[in-house]
């Protein structure tokens, strides 16, 4: 089975992490490919070695979060147009620190597009306090109203950890439109497409990325790093 893996890079801001996060990747198989998606100059990231390829872009203008919301387009592009058989999407500050993160190649393989669940747990919730289409940032009245029959308190994702599969790319596709037609934060576009296909990813629980509120927690298999207590955490309890 051919794999790879995807970074998107909107300006300098990540750097230091994008480069930490390969260096790590590498660390666990100095073989796999990764393709950086960027659009600064490529002499400016500063990333070299073998099976490293780069894709420049350009940005697409948007009225306000312009990263962001490029951020969260660009990606699904990188696995439209990977080539291998499963593909896997990384932020850029997420760092892997488990070798069982790797099996997420195999579950992808068997059951399509894999994301871990988001930190806030729900899509959305009656109290409206909570779910990640409730309180997330940049969530447009235009998304809620699209997902308004939607039942309350089912599973959301966090899009930083993705694994597709070359046979699923129709389903990449649908999210894809929903984010190019309605752009607005990433998740969004993924509930939206959630309810109109009545099918979602395949979840992996939040050990595959943990984020800041799961300080503690028993066998993490990847970091949040841009959280620094995660980090911080991660080092004084596993590197002795």
């Amino acid at each position: 089975m051919s794999v790879g893996v995807t970074y998107v890079l909107i300006g300098e801001r990540d750097l230091l992490h994008l480069r930490n996060s390969i260096r790590i990747l590498k660390s666990f198989s100095k073989e796999i490919n990764v393709k950086i998606y960027h659009d600064i100059e490529e002499s400016k990231i500063g990333i070299t070695g073998n099976n490293i390829s780069f894709r420049k872009f350009g940005k697409i203008k948007y009225p306000k979060r312009e990263e962001n919301r490029n951020s969260s387009y660009w990606r699904l592009v990188s696995l439209m147009e990977s080539e291998h058989d499963c593909t896997l999407y990384l932020d850029n500050d997420i760092y892997i620190v488990h070798p069982g993160f790797f099996e997420g190649f195999r579950i992808s393989k068997l059951f399509g597009t894999c994301m871990v669940q988001n930190p806030r747990m729900f899509i959305k919730t009656y109290e409206k306090d909570m779910g990640d289409a409730d309180i997330g940032n940049d969530v447009t009245e235009f998304d809620k109203k699209y997902i308004q029959e939607m039942p309350c308190y089912m599973t959301s994702y966090n899009m930083g950890v993705m694994f597709s599969s070359k046979e699923d790319k129709g389903y990449i596709k649908e999210i894809m439109i929903e984010q190019h037609k309605n752009p607005s934060r990433g998740q969004a576009g993924l509930y939206r497409s959630i309810w109109k296909t009545k099918r979602a990813p395949y979840c992996l629980p939040i050990n595959w990325l943990v984020c800041k509120k799961h300080e503690g927690i028993e066998r993490p298999l990847a970091l949040h790093a841009g959280h620094p207590n995660i980090y911080k955490w991660w080092k004084r309890s596993y590197q002795k």
